[in-house]
């Protein structure tokens, strides 16, 4: 017996719908993995840029062409993965070469107070920081909420190759 031409026509259907579901899959996972990132912002120390439990987007670092500029927020390996394991979400405030200082809770950049429009009046209470010359493939990160946020003043510079991403959706709850 033979199926008839509905029978056939149906099966052929479910495969094509099969194929291309299975096409889509490997697209998600490929664009995830290779090109994507995505990470939640559990704490408070990018408030008020990015609410705590907020969701963020981004290209990952070899599509970013790993060059960043000053107020990028970017998502960075765990510097201390002996104490925690999960990526940190910062903005980066100094670039390679560059001598950092924190005075009267101003950012300096060789000698130049930074002006930082994305802070909220609060964050301008930070503790001084000693000037610091950021090693050459380094920068210097630093949450928005200065006063509970540990970055750069706490574990030093990052390595450029530890930048996972550059964030450019935020999804607040």
């Amino acid at each position: 017996m033979y199926p008839t031409r509905r029978v056939k026509f149906a099966l052929k259907e479910i495969l094509i719908l099969t194929a291309c579901a299975a096409i889509g899959l490997v697209i998600a996972f490929a664009l995830n993995t290779f090109v994507l990132i995505s990470a939640r912002v559990t704490s408070g120390s990018m408030y008020a840029a990015i609410p705590p439990q907020s969701r963020v987007f981004g290209i990952r670092t070899p599509f970013a062409a790993r060059r960043f500029d000053r107020g990028d927020i970017v998502v960075v390996a765990s510097p201390l993965p002996d104490l925690f394991s999960e990526p940190v979400v910062k903005r980066i405030v100094g670039l390679p070469g560059e001598q950092i200082a924190i005075i009267s809770g101003i950012v300096h950049i060789d000698g130049v107070p930074l002006h930082e429009y994305y802070l909220a009046d609060t964050a301008t209470q930070s503790p001084d920081f000693a000037p610091f010359v950021i090693p050459n493939d380094h920068f210097f990160i630093m949450g928005d909420n200065r006063l509970t946020s540990r970055d750069s003043r706490h574990w030093g510079a990052v390595c450029a190759t530890t930048i996972i991403g550059r964030i450019i959706v935020i999804n607040t709850p």
